[in-house]
């Protein structure tokens, strides 16, 4: 009954952060060239996307947490993993584009719920994940990189977590 209450509750907050997802105006500059031999011209993003870290999980203690950042069809876009002390789990994914492409930065949470450590540690193990977007599925860590739904996430320094977002008001 816990646990569907925790479900419950983390399918609310979800649901919230989509309704009220607002994204800030970012105005330094950052440039990317493309590779100048393929005749490609170069790309300038208002931003780098950053890990985005869910404001409800600011009174939580991260574990560990992992992402991954690319760059491509005028976006650049980093998902991330949080592991949180009290065995809970967000996936993240944060999107900046191209100041061409002119559409605003998004943030968005692909999944969330609990997971629990089968085997090993946080550099080299196998955690069980019990997501809010499907059935539980297993995740391997091999020398910090953890795969998930086919996608290899490096394992981050805690230190540089980036501080919970808060949406700007309407």
């Amino acid at each position: 009954m816990k646990m569907k209450g925790f479900l419950s509750v983390m399918a609310a907050a979800v649901m919230l952060s989509l309704t009220c997802a607002s994204c800030e105006k970012v105005l330094d500059t950052d440039t990317n060239a493309n590779d100048p031999q393929n005749g490609n011209d170069t790309v300038v993003f208002a931003k780098r996307a950053e890990a985005y870290l869910p404001n409800y999980y600011s009174d939580r203690t991260i574990e560990a947490w992992y992402s991954v950042y690319s760059e491509n069809d005028y976006k650049s876009k980093v998902e991330a993993v949080f592991l949180f002390t009290d065995s809970a789990v967000a996936i993240t994914k944060s999107k900046t584009y191209s100041i061409e492409d002119g559409r605003e930065p998004a943030r968005e949470i692909v999944a969330l719920g609990i997971y629990h450590q089968l085997e090993g540690d946080l550099i080299n193990g196998t955690l069980r994940f019990e997501l809010s977007s499907g059935f539980p599925r297993n995740a391997q860590i091999i020398d910090g990189v953890l795969t998930h739904d086919s996608i290899a996430y490096t394992k981050q320094d805690n230190a540089n977590a980036p501080a919970p977002y808060q949406p700007a008001a309407k």
